[in-house]
């Protein structure tokens, strides 16, 4: 049974009118309805009548972060979060709420990423600038001196067509060092479960770094062979599995938790299709990571991380399927075929600026970080596009704001204003601003 009437009015902290329009849905901590006020539409958390001393203090807690200097009273630190705008009264005084703006429709839950439920399915160009936007989303949150503390995958929204993503469930930010109680076991960082200090920016590293595996690998970096070896996964288990000893599924040198054939099959799987630089990153996060905070992954390495990642995507001639282009491999001599036709497939055209290499495929685009301001993924140079009336044949639009001066291998020197295509031709040497690249295809 809903907690509020459909109809009911309300009130904010303001003194503004709130109507109850429709129930939205509900969780562990209340419900969500939609209402509007003053002629506009927006979500309201309720929350559940606090029975326990500890969620009268979780809701004491809650009203302090929206006092004067609170988290909530300032303006969000990112616009991707979907951030409490006001408190909502209870008339009884038993509870209350808060509004935020509506989710839009087009956006999913990462759950039915990993369940398999998200339609359409996003492709890895998508599921790479979902993860871009995610970290750089908490970059910006831990740059305020706030932390989630509450990471998991309940709370970010992805737009499967665009990889843009809305994180909900903002309530849980607070200032670093906060003391608060896990609520999520499986995200928690390991000395968070074992009651060793509070939640930190880097306690939301170790978070962060389960949320992108869990997205790429669709499978819990520390549940292996360890798990299948007990009767009860019980809370004193998991404790032991996430907080007390906790060991990588594909950790180098300990095997004690590795991952069994026949039962992670997805999971190994999955994990062979990332280049070498990708593996090492979550390596370490849940290596050293573990026991170093000091050590883990940081927001702006995922980021450059994922954008090298998008870059280096290209698909197979011969089966279609994407494929990750191992540079580490290259380097050393080895021909690298695809994950699941086994075959070696020609590589497209490729650009090349300084050390960084991105494919020409169909999607591919280039932003401000490729060229002079590292992790600007707002700022967008250049993208693929189809000749309108030869649709084989493909070049790279000028979408930024600057003219580009272009080199032919005969010596000829061409210019590409703002709005228009150069033809993907190998040797072609691009003037980017202050930075060049160069169009290959051996």
């Amino acid at each position: 049974m809903a907690m509020l009437k459909i109809g009911q009015r309300l009130n904010t902290r303001e003194g503004a009118v709130v109507q109850v329009e429709r129930f939205l849905a509900a969780g562990g901590q209340g419900e969500v309805y939609e209402v509007t006020s003053d002629g506009q539409h927006f979500a309201l958390k309720w929350y559940f009548y606090p029975t326990t001393s500890e969620q009268i203090t979780q809701m004491e807690e809650m009203k302090k972060a929206f006092s004067l200097d609170g988290p909530f009273s300032k303006a969000p630190p990112d616009s991707r979060f979907l951030w409490p705008i006001t408190m909502v009264s209870d008339p009884k005084e038993r509870t209350f709420g808060y509004l935020m703006d509506l989710l839009p429709s087009k956006y999913q839950g990462l759950e039915r990423l990993v369940l398999g439920k998200m339609r359409p399915v996003p492709n890895f160009h998508i599921l790479c600038t979902a993860a871009i936007q995610l970290a750089e989303s908490f970059k910006n949150l831990h740059a305020r001196g706030l932390c989630y503390k509450d990471i998991n995958l309940g709370g970010p929204f992805i737009d499967p067509l665009t990889g843009d993503i809305v994180i909900c469930d903002c309530d849980n930010v607070r200032y670093n060092k906060t003391p608060g109680n896990i609520i999520f076991i499986f995200f928690a960082a390991p000395e968070l479960i074992r009651g060793e200090g509070n939640c930190t920016s880097k306690t939301d590293w170790h978070s962060l770094a389960i949320l992108l595996f869990y997205m790429f690998v669709r499978h819990h970096p520390l549940e292996g062979k360890r798990q299948l070896q007990i009767n009860v996964f019980n809370e004193l288990a998991q404790r032991e599995f996430y907080g007390n000893k906790p060991v990588f599924l594909f950790d180098a040198t300990d095997n004690s938790n590795q991952a069994v054939k026949g039962f992670h099959d997805s999971a190994m799987r999955n994990w062979s299709i990332y280049p070498k630089f990708l593996k090492r990153m979550f390596t370490r996060s849940f290596g050293i990571g573990l026991h170093n905070p000091d050590e883990r992954v940081k927001e702006s390495e995922w980021m450059s991380s994922f954008s090298r990642l998008r870059d280096s995507l290209y698909y197979c001639q011969h089966c279609k399927s994407p494929n990750f282009y191992d540079f580490e491999d290259h380097a050393n001599g080895n021909h690298q075929s695809c994950w699941r036709c086994k075959e070696q497939s020609p590589l497209p055209m490729r650009l090349e600026i300084g050390d960084v290499t991105i494919f020409c495929t169909h999607h591919m685009k280039l932003f401000a970080h490729h060229t002079h301001q590292r992790l600007n993924f707002s700022d967008e140079i250049a993208r693929m596009t189809q000749h309108p009336h030869k649709p084989d044949r493909w070049g790279l639009k000028n979408t930024g704001s600057e003219e580009w001066i272009v080199s032919t291998m005969e010596g000829k020197t061409l210019r590409v204003p703002t709005g228009r295509s150069l033809p993907l031709k190998h040797g072609l040497s691009i003037q980017f601003g202050s930075v060049t690249g160069r169009l290959l295809s051996k």
